[in-house]
């Protein structure tokens, strides 16, 4: 069902300024077009005035009339220009202002009213005088005998301001018919224009958008996801800081793209695929992401317009991985602690049996070997490698392949502490994929770990007697696995992301007597820093098996 489409104050506010706007605008151009016809009709119907007096005062025998002062002569063809012409008014004088023609007979013979010196003086002159018929517009011009003969009399033509009034309300009333219809289209452009405003924001008022920008503001910053949104071209419109962190992305991001941005050319390549991405993990960086790819009008639920933005939404697996494999290693902790548990049970039978039998030297000695083992492989161990961590997981991981049966040979020392976590991660998985791949072959496996510090790196090889790797390139990989099940193939491309970093390499060879894979890795020397050793027994050139 439709939500009520809600009325909005803000809308109708635009709506009823963008009115009185067209309005105001409207009336002003309006009066300022009447001042400027009324100015212009006046003088258009003065330059009128003026052609026509110049006309009819050099008009063939008009001269000659004055001159003898025909009357009968000027009278009709006075009358003849001012129907023609539609004037007010034709008349032609003597040079002492003596009306010869007028459109009222009784006044033929009397005194024009009016300016008429500078036309006795042979000027031309336009002026707005109160006359006999009423205020007129009017023209007088002086009649000479020839070309540059004496004055001989003028011609006036004049036109009633009421004449010209009307001639003015013509104009406005064409004016006003533009005015109205200006005013129509700008109230119905209004009132589009604000349903579109009313339609792009929902019907929201301004407090209430001012208090969303806020909460996107607060919620886009202080989620632990990262987001982001693509336009068309594929362009960040909208990321928050969770995504820059996850992403490594330094500088203002809005505007560009990913590519520009230097974001994981994997993460990219995904992204820039048609295809659905809902809860995929994929290794960015060292990291391991889950991400997840919707319209932006899917996520919304907006119906109407296409948006054909991506909302893109990247949540941090890495520290859930870790978490997991902590929980593997507690697991199997747990699992070595029933075994030793059980193995203990055995051997405190066999030495109270032989307590009871009275061989106590023999029961003394059978408790001393049997608990001198793993004390011994422990100190083994702390004595070759140098970085604790690294020791105790190597310990772990032995402990771990005595219980599964697998034979784990440790070979060579480190002399100096790294540092970091990379040592771990680096050992740590290609243990875990050996001990895995000699798990999948009959009978008892073999793992062998060396490593050897030189003052150029530390050279780490890890090889077993497993069935070997089909693809060995593809195993470094995210997401290659020859297991099914889970999330698998990404301790093997997280070693190859450490080595990238460390400006290391990675190979793959024979393993154990050439089957199986052996893995060599080369970390050259960093920042790591020698750690002094006690002398431990004669372990310092030994290898150590578990």
């Amino acid at each position: 069902m439709p939500a009520p489409r809600r009325r909005s104050r803000l809308v109708r506010r635009l709506l009823a300024v963008e009115i009185v706007t067209v309005l105001l605008t409207v009336l002003i151009a309006a009066g300022v077009s009447a001042v400027s016809t009324r100015t212009l009709v006046e003088d258009d119907e003065a330059a009128r005035m003026l052609g026509l007096a110049t006309a009819l005062a050099v008009a063939p025998g008009v001269p000659e009339a004055v001159t003898a002062r025909d009357v009968a002569r000027l009278e009709p063809a006075a009358e003849a220009v001012r129907r023609d012409a539609d004037a007010s008014f034709v008349t032609i004088m003597t040079p002492d202002g003596i009306r010869l023609t007028h459109p009222d007979p009784a006044l033929i013979g009397q005194t024009y009213q009016g300016t008429f010196a500078p036309a006795a003086r042979g000027e031309t002159l336009v002026e707005t005088f109160p006359g006999t018929l009423g205020p007129s517009v009017r023209a007088i011009v002086p009649v000479r005998a020839g070309v540059t003969g004496p004055v001989v009399g003028m011609v006036a033509v004049g036109l009633l301001r009421v004449d010209v009034f009307s001639r003015v309300l013509r104009e406005l009333g064409y004016l006003a018919l533009g005015a109205v219809a200006a005013i129509g289209l700008g109230t119905g452009l209004a009132v589009l224009g604000a349903r579109r405003v009313r339609r792009d924001t929902l019907g929201l008022e301004p407090a209430e958008i001012t208090a969303l920008h806020r909460h996107h503001e607060a919620v886009l910053h202080a989620i632990r996801e990262g987001l982001l949104v693509l336009d068309a071209d594929d362009r960040v419109v909208v990321v928050n800081d969770e995504a820059t962190r996850l992403l490594e992305v330094t500088g203002p991001a809005v505007g560009k793209t990913l590519e520009e941005l230097g974001v994981d050319p994997a993460l990219a390549s995904r992204l820039a695929d048609p295809s659905p991405v809902a809860d995929e993990s994929l290794l960015v960086g060292e990291r391991l992401l889950l991400v997840n790819r919707t319209r932006t009008d899917e996520a919304s639920g907006a119906t109407g317009d296409r948006d054909d933005s991506w909302v893109i939404t990247l949540r941090d697996r890495t520290e859930v991985e870790q978490v997991m494999r902590a929980l593997d290693d507690a697991r199997s902790v747990a699992g070595a602690l029933r075994f030793q548990a059980h193995e203990h049970a055995n051997h405190l039978q066999a030495v109270s049996t032989l307590i009871e039998l009275g061989a106590h030297d023999d029961a003394r000695d059978l408790a001393v070997r049997w608990s001198r083992d793993i004390a011994d492989l422990g100190a083994d161990l702390r004595e070759r490698i140098a970085d604790p961590a690294l020791a105790a997981l190597v310990l772990d991981k032995a402990t771990d392949a005595r219980d599964r049966g697998v034979d784990l040979r440790v070979r060579g020392r480190t002399a100096a502490s790294d540092g970091s976590d990379d040592l771990v991660t680096v050992v740590g998985n290609l243990l875990d994929n050996a001990l895995d791949a000699v798990l999948t072959t009959a009978g008892r496996g073999v793992v062998e770990l060396d490593l050897a510090d030189s003052g150029e790196g530390l050279t780490i090889r890890v090889a077993d007697d497993g069935p070997g790797l089909a693809d060995p390139e593809a195993a470094f990989r995210a997401g290659w696995s020859t297991k099914a099940g889970g999330p698998r193939g990404l301790g093997l491309a997280l070693v190859a992301r450490v080595v990238e970093r460390r400006g290391g390499t990675v190979t793959t060879g024979p393993g154990v007597d050439g089957t199986g894979t052996g893995f060599v890795v080369v970390l050259p020397s960093g920042a790591r820093e020698p750690v002094a050793h006690a002398p431990h027994g004669d372990h310092e050139a030994g290898d150590a098996e578990a």
